[in-house]
């Protein structure tokens, strides 16, 4: 509301000197949710790409605090190829899990593509993950092509119902266009194997400061 940024969470401070975060989800208790880009161990946690690491602070800021903890094992429920990368997590209404991927995925449920996303209906998280998937936003059918620029590389659930979204390159569906750096709208009339709806452009970063080669890799709309 401010129109001023602040940083909200130091990763170096918890061990991320040597990962990237390339999706992320802020959840009301104040945990947040991370998956990286590459494996590695983390706070005493081994890790791969397709996992979705939850870390509870105790500080944030620029003195970042907390303790990590596995939330969901990508690789417990099929998610195991090079391709099969979380690169964005949101969460429904009901708690379920959603997810998007590098690139193509198949898993128990559901098979699509990067502009894709799933939802993850959980019968347990942790260390030992398990549960079956089901698609819940398919891209091709409202515009976003196969190619590798149009791959949802980063997306959100409002509260209303809608879907915010950001890619790796440039976009341009029915209602808006822009590049990687840029979050549209989808206003969904249906969604799941069959989606239908309609996009606006949300938010050009370039008019509050972030440079349009930038690459938006996580968001979240706070509600």
């Amino acid at each position: 509301g401010a129109g001023t940024w602040s940083l909200i969470f130091d990763g170096r401070d918890v061990g991320l000197s040597a990962f990237a975060i390339d999706a992320m989800q802020l959840l009301s208790a104040g945990r947040i949710l991370l998956s990286f880009t590459v494996a590695g161990t983390i706070g005493g946690i081994v890790t791969d790409d397709s996992d979705v690491l939850q870390i509870t602070p105790t500080s944030l800021g620029s003195t970042t605090a907390g303790t990590w903890a596995m939330l969901f094992d990508g690789s417990d429920v099929g998610l195991t190829t090079d391709n099969e990368d979380v690169d964005g997590i949101g969460v429904t209404s009901d708690g379920r899990l959603v997810l998007s991927t590098l690139g193509a995925f198949s898993v128990t449920g559901a098979t699509g593509e990067d502009e894709d996303i799933i939802v993850f209906n959980a019968t347990a998280f942790g260390t030992t993950t398990s549960g079956t998937y089901a698609m819940y936003f398919d891209g091709s059918d409202v515009g976003l092509s196969t190619t590798t620029s149009e791959d949802v590389d980063a997306a959100d659930l409002t509260s209303s119902g809608t879907i915010l979204l950001s890619t790796l390159g440039n976009f341009s569906v029915t209602g808006a266009s822009g590049t990687s750096q840029d979050i549209f709208e989808f206003v969904p009339t249906t969604l799941g194997s069959t989606t239908a709806g309609t996009y606006s452009l949300f938010l050009d970063l370039s008019t509050v400061g972030i440079d349009p080669t930038e690459n938006v890799v996580g968001l979240q709309f706070l509600d």
